[in-house]
């Protein structure tokens, strides 16, 4: 699925709230907030949307209007600096799970960076699970999730 497949499947979407989307500068100045680059299909994410979801999904972002609790660059700094264990620089954080785990971004390597799971409990030296190769494919299996919910 292309990113502007699953963007369509998401502005169907019946439950669906989105920001307004944010400009190159705005990302290259988050990005370098976070001291991390913002890239692949999250950044067409953030283009687009800025921040949000659909259905139960609720994904952390950018933007003048988006809410205190998704604000990636506030989120970030808070999962790093007061919680403990601290995330790791590397992971950039796209959706808690609501129990305090989180999906991130693994920007160690080249290229379009894998989803992994962070979790809490399992302290500072563990070694985050892959659960997606890339964005596009972790939040299309998640939006389908929701769909299939929706319609259960």
């Amino acid at each position: 699925m292309t990113f502007d497949e699953l963007a369509e499947l998401m502005e169907r979407h019946s439950s669906k709230s989105f920001g307004r989307g944010v400009s190159e500068t705005e990302i290259n100045a988050a990005s370098a907030r976070l001291g991390t680059k913002l890239t692949g299909g999250y950044r067409l994410f953030l283009r687009r949307f800025g921040w949000g979801g659909v259905g139960s999904l609720e994904l952390f972002g950018l933007g003048a209007d988006v809410p205190p609790y998704l604000s990636l660059t506030s989120m970030t700094r808070s999962e790093r600096e007061e919680m403990s264990p601290g995330l790791p620089v590397h992971l950039i954080p796209l959706m808690n799970d609501g129990g305090g785990n989180l999906y991130c971004l693994d920007s160690r390597g080249a290229g379009e960076p894998p989803v992994v799971f962070w979790d809490h409990t399992a302290g500072e030296q563990q070694e985050p699970r892959q659960v997606a190769s890339d964005f596009v494919m972790w939040l299309a299996e998640r939006v389908e999730m929701e769909k299939e919910g929706e319609a259960g």
